[in-house]
């Protein structure tokens, strides 16, 4: 039988999954905006400082003391994860609306 504080704890359980569904939601849709901000940023910064004649000798004698390959390989993670944050978040917005 169902007692009057079990149904207290699934209503508070409800909204707080509710709650986190909606935040984690907002989270992933703003990560899924600030990794292409990012990528074009990185995309800009390697284009100016890596390639070319200038960016060639300057990755070829070692004195960019290997920005330009950190830098290349952080774009390639957030290329990487972009997408998966954006299905993230709305899955979690669809859970939060009780969709599924």
């Amino acid at each position: 039988m169902v007692t009057e504080d079990e149904g207290i704890v699934k209503q508070i359980l409800r909204t707080l999954t509710g709650t986190l569904g909606f935040v984690l939601c907002a989270v992933g849709i703003l990560g899924f905006l600030v990794a292409g901000f990012a990528i074009d940023y990185i995309d800009g910064e390697l284009e100016k400082e890596c390639e070319g004649i200038k960016g060639g000798i300057v990755q070829g004698t070692g004195l960019d003391e290997g920005q330009c390959d950190e830098g290349s390989a952080t774009r390639d993670l957030l290329v990487v994860i972009q997408y998966p944050l954006l299905i993230a978040g709305i899955i979690c917005g669809l859970v939060a609306a009780k969709v599924f």
